[in-house]
């Protein structure tokens, strides 16, 4: 009887190894994504950006135009030891029966042998060439596309005219638009936020206090939304936006079992609207981000300047971010492309 239950406890470890040696092997983000042919939705087509310094009040746009000066490197998005890739993330500001401008536009460069995520955040303002359009809005994009050939051409609209600004290719997307926002966090039980001051939220008739807070979705939607009580307007509504996604992520894709991310994706799912992101994909990311801390994500917003400039759309002088191309160029270099070993 002990040599059999020796036997039988013997047997049932060797199975636990081999179980876990397995799914350690097959979703072990840095082995999953090398071995993953790494989908490459867009590349830079567009060798045309942005003039970089605003122009004063009352001269006429002159659409300056500015070659890079070097073609981004695709051969890295493609190459089987693949360390790093991109991803999209749109939030949409569509109601029932409208089309869709991105009012969230963040990109995130995740380096899976790093264990670490740089977020780059991009103001819906910020003035950019749209292919076929001109100088214009870049959450005009989505809804551009989205004119000609519905949600997936809106969606394809979109990503190339944030690979074109950024002059890096895109490999992966998640679009969601606001409800499905709420959903998703109210699904994960909430989410944690720290706030350096107390912002009032006069939508839903709140008012957070500052510190730690846990929220809902319902009031985590509209302190992404918020810009007017904050003393930097937009700049910090997209840092709240940031600070939101990450600790969503850290605390969506932490899973202490495999099998209670699998259960959770269908009820994160349905409020995705759009991704390319596959399931096992998914858990692999889910456990990059275990262990993940504060450290490991780095945040930043396109630099440049408020201006007013002509739009060729509404045929009116808008209001603009007006990007500063050569500190894009460096946020670029240090945060969405791979460094060379």
């Amino acid at each position: 009887m002990k040599r059999w239950t020796l036997y039988t406890a013997a047997s049932i470890l060797v199975g636990l190894f081999g179980t876990g040696s397995y799914l350690y092997y097959k979703y072990e983000p840095n082995h999953y994504f090398k071995r993953l042919e790494v989908p490459v939705l867009s590349t830079p087509s567009v060798a045309i950006q942005p003039s970089p310094l605003p122009m004063s009040p009352g001269t006429q746009d002159t659409n300056i135009q500015v070659t890079p000066d070097a073609t981004p490197k695709e051969t890295s998005t493609q190459d089987k030891d693949i360390k790093a890739f991109n991803v999209l993330i749109l939030g949409l500001d569509a109601r029932k029966e409208e089309s869709s401008r991105s009012d969230v536009i963040m990109v995130m460069h995740v380096i899976p042998s790093a264990h670490k995520v740089n977020l780059i955040s991009i103001p819906r303002d910020t003035r950019v060439n749209i292919e076929g359009v001109g100088y214009t809005k870049i959450n005009h994009a989505h809804i551009l596309g989205e004119l000609k050939g519905g949600n997936e051409e809106g969606t394809k609209e979109a990503i190339q005219a944030v690979s074109n600004f950024l002059q890096v290719p895109m490999n992966y997307y998640v679009k969601t638009n606001f409800a499905g926002f709420e959903n998703i966090i109210d699904a994960v039980g909430g989410v944690d936020v720290e706030l350096e001051h107390n912002i009032t939220l006069p939508d839903i008739d709140t008012t957070l206090s500052q510190g730690k807070q846990h929220i809902n979705g319902k009031i985590a939607l509209s302190l992404a939304r918020e810009r007017y009580s904050m003393p930097n307007g937009d700049f910090d509504r997209q840092a709240e936006q940031s600070q939101i996604l990450k600790n969503v992520a850290l605390k969506l894709l932490q899973p202490e079992h495999i099998g209670e991310i699998a259960a959770l994706l269908p009820k994160v799912k349905k409020d995705i609207q759009d991704t390319n992101f596959q399931d096992n994909d998914l858990i692999s990311l889910a456990w990059l981000f275990k262990g993940m801390t504060e450290d490991d994500f780095t945040y930043r917003q396109i630099p440049g300047a408020s201006g007013y400039e002509l739009d060729p759309l509404m045929q009116m002088r808008l209001y603009y971010w007006l990007p500063d191309m050569t500190a894009v160029k460096e946020l670029r270099e240090n945060f969405l492309e791979e460094k060379s070993s």
